[in-house]
């Protein structure tokens, strides 16, 4: 067993028990003050600095060996969704509603547990680490926070690493890519409005959801017939609302969702088609309309070099090259239009548990609490060990 193994070993219970924790008393986006708690007494035995943030939840905290070498920073995403837990794990939610359903209690314990191992192994650090533990990915708002908390409080960062789970993938295996990872999004909100009337008398007004139907039809076929199939676009309209009654034609209806792409330009396009269709549909039916695009999150494009550092440290056995980019977008996204970045994805599913290869966030999914000893070893391979030439 070599002194990494025995230093894992030591904490891995405490890491795991940790988790369970952490998954019973799940958090929202910016309100995950109890956690960030946690983490900070937990940690508070090592020789880790942490800093006050302008706010009562995250964490940054930095592990230096020697301001000539570079500054890691490696990042965990903290918070929970608004979803009510449907698994029947011992230590399922106890917070009604919330739930960790895209295993960011996965992620945080990853991260304490790599705080914990790799401040033990201090003397074999070829890195100085920085520590994020970041809030509110899922409102894509924590990354641009701790981005300035970074700066504020002026803490070097050279490169950074993250890991997220992924049910496709075994537990005990590592996904990478070298370039395209996670798609690029934003979302967007339509309304549109009309004087109303009677079910009866259609001709007598427009109506905004037979517009609405309209314009939804159109949007679907943006990615088949308008945009490069070199670079792939999706358009999701994941909600709609309208009407009262049956019997009469409403003033408003509002629809909304997103489009992704690993293109900019593809995404500019998409909404540029949606504001003119809209547009002159609405015009040529007397009615209005109003879009709204928000939350823009730029992909994910790892750095190749950063990539083939760190599968070629430690055990390279468990790394799997993924085969395809993931549509899903990730804020750690942010972080790479100022530091050198690689994302990568921690399997977490378990051969003989078929809620393990359940979709992220569905309220039944489960994960590997393997996957946790795995992305730790990977962490401590390559902050210690040399590349594998």
């Amino acid at each position: 067993m070599t002194v990494k193994d025995e230093v894992l070993d030591n904490h891995l219970e405490h890491i795991i028990n940790f988790r369970r924790r952490l998954h019973k008393e799940p958090e929202l986006s910016f309100k995950e003050f109890q956690t960030t708690n946690l983490i900070e007494n937990g940690l508070e035995d090592t020789n880790i600095k942490f800093y006050d943030l302008n706010e009562k939840t995250g964490l940054i905290g930095v592990l230096e060996k020697d301001p000539s070498y570079d500054y890691i920073g490696m990042r965990a995403d903290m918070d929970a969704l608004p979803i009510t837990e449907m698994t029947d794990l011992d230590f399922k939610s106890e917070n009604e509603g919330v739930m960790h359903a895209c295993g960011h209690d996965i992620h945080t314990s990853i991260m304490y547990g790599f705080a914990k191992v790799i401040n033990d192994m201090h003397d074999e650090l070829k890195y100085n680490i920085v520590f994020i533990f970041q809030p509110a990915e899922e409102v894509l708002g924590g990354a641009k926070y701790i981005k300035e908390e970074l700066k504020r409080l002026e803490i070097p960062v050279d490169k950074m690493i993250m890991f997220h789970t992924w049910p496709t993938l075994e537990e005990g295996l590592i996904g990478y890519r070298e370039e395209d990872m996670m798609a690029g999004s934003t979302g967007f909100n339509v309304k549109l409005t009309a004087k109303g009337g009677h079910a009866a008398h259609p001709d007598t007004t427009a109506d905004p959801i037979y517009l609405a139907s309209n314009i939804i039809q159109f949007i679907q076929g943006i990615a088949s017939r308008f945009n490069d199939p070199a670079t792939p676009v999706v358009i999701t309209v994941g909600q709609i609302d309208a009407g009262e009654k049956n019997n009469v034609i409403p003033g408003e209806c509002h629809f909304g969702g997103t489009i992704r792409s690993f293109s900019e330009k593809s995404i500019d396009m998409a909404k540029d088609m949606i504001e003119e269709y809209t547009k002159e549909l609405t015009e040529m039916s007397g009615a209005g309309y109003e879009i709204e695009y928000s939350k823009y999150c730029p992909p994910v494009i790892n750095n190749q070099e950063l990539v083939e550092d760190f599968i070629n440290c430690g055990d390279t056995s468990v790394f799997h090259e993924l085969s395809e980019p993931s549509m899903g977008s990730e804020d750690f996204a942010f972080y790479m239009q100022d530091y050198v970045g690689a994302a990568f994805r921690i399997g977490t599913k378990m051969k003989d548990v078929e809620e393990s290869g359940y979709s992220l966030h569905s309220p039944e999914v489960v994960f590997s609490e393997k996957s946790i000893e795995t992305a730790i070893n990977a962490l401590v391979s390559f902050a210690t060990e040399k590349k594998k030439a």
